[in-house]
């Protein structure tokens, strides 16, 4: 009986120890992958540098959507806790069609490549391979993704609800968090035929005033957070094909009370996007239990021709994109909980509590 009890013990150390180690990684992966379209920045313990790709193709002729992210992986500075990135320079990184078209994409800042606008040759229908030639000689590529269509976003609706979340404490024990905020949700009409994917985004605009006394100065502004999203939104019509339904996407916070205007954004996936996202999302959902399931291998898009060896992490798509808008009228479900809320003193322009501040009316408000 010893020796059965010394034997459990061992593998349950053995597996908390394999879990601490890949729940870290999908950390680190899922942080910084929060969005349909964010960079993806992967760090790991110490080894051979791989190349990083992430990024996507659009119907929608916009560089801020079709644009391909490069970096390297990079030991993890657990001492500092620092998140290091390695952006990849001067690669040649091309687009390529089914008929043979080939696009360039244009070197940016931190690794970033972008399809111009006076470059843009994309159309729904058709098949899209990204390559990669980095400063060395070696090269990568993406297996073709085909633009699938996505449907219209019938409407956004929203609930002002409480939610109860399983976070670790500063002790690492696990409790529930209660906090109440809006759950917006995405209204869809799934076409007829089966094998429909989809991923959200978000973008968030809120206003706020200051307390400018008689000072002639802005006292009403509009704060631009971009991408709200905590987690990739992803869903298929396995269980809706051919209905009508509503899609959770995110949660705006009950903070303050001003009106918050929420932008979604609806895109089409292929069955190997989807997959990859999917795995993504249901990393976030576990709590880092060795109870949980093992976590899976998430495969990309992506491989080298010129060493079949060699590992590329990453996925690049093609999507279509359809958004929609709604303000939230916060202040008819004030007050919050926690402490009230004070109006900052001065030229709303220049309080620095949130980023991307305008005085200039944003459209819905």
């Amino acid at each position: 009986m010893r020796a059965v009890e010394m034997m459990t013990l061992l593998n349950m150390q053995r597996a908390t120890t394999y879990y601490k180690t890949w729940r870290w990684i999908m950390l680190l992966i899922v942080v910084c992958l929060p969005a349909c379209i964010d960079p993806l920045e992967l760090q790991i313990e110490a080894e051979e540098p791989k190349l990083v790709v992430s990024g996507m193709v659009t119907d929608q002729n916009d560089p801020e959507l079709n644009k391909v992210t490069l970096t390297w992986t990079a030991p993890f500075n657990s001492e500092n806790q620092q998140v290091l990135v390695h952006p990849v320079l001067d690669a040649t990184v091309t687009l390529q069609d089914d008929q043979a078209n080939i696009m360039p994409l244009t070197p940016g800042a931190r690794g970033m490549y972008q399809l111009l606008p006076e470059d843009y040759q994309v159309e729904q229908g058709r098949s899209y391979t990204l390559h990669i030639r980095l400063p060395d000689g070696r090269e990568f590529a993406s297996r073709p993704e085909l633009l699938r269509p996505v449907p219209a976003i019938q409407g956004i609706s929203y609930e002002f609800k409480q939610f109860v979340d399983v976070v670790r404490n500063s002790a690492g024990v696990l409790i529930e968090r209660r906090s109440v905020g809006f759950e917006v949700k995405a209204q869809v009409q799934d076409p007829a035929e089966r094998g429909n994917y989809y991923c959200w985004d978000t973008e968030g605009v809120f206003e706020f005033y200051s307390n400018t006394g008689d000072a002639p100065v802005p006292s009403v502004c509009w704060a631009n957070m971009g991408s709200i999203n905590t987690k990739v939104v992803t869903n298929d019509d396995r269980l809706v094909n051919g209905r009508y339904f509503e899609q959770p996407v995110v949660v705006v916070p009950a903070d303050i009370p001003t009106k918050y205007r929420i932008k979604i954004r609806q895109f089409s996936l292929t069955a190997g996007a989807y997959e990859f996202q999917r795995l993504f999302s249901q990393q976030q959902a576990s709590v880092g239990s060795i109870f949980d399931p093992p976590p899976a291998r998430i495969n990309g898009n992506l491989y080298s021709l010129t060493d079949p060896e060699e590992q590329v992490i990453g996925y690049f798509s093609a999507s279509a994109v359809t958004e929609d808008f709604i303000v939230i009228q916060r202040q008819f479900y004030a007050p919050f909980p926690g402490l009230p809320y004070v109006q900052p003193m001065g030229d709303c322009r220049f309080t620095y509590l949130y980023p991307n501040v305008t005085d200039q009316r944003p459209i819905g408000f």
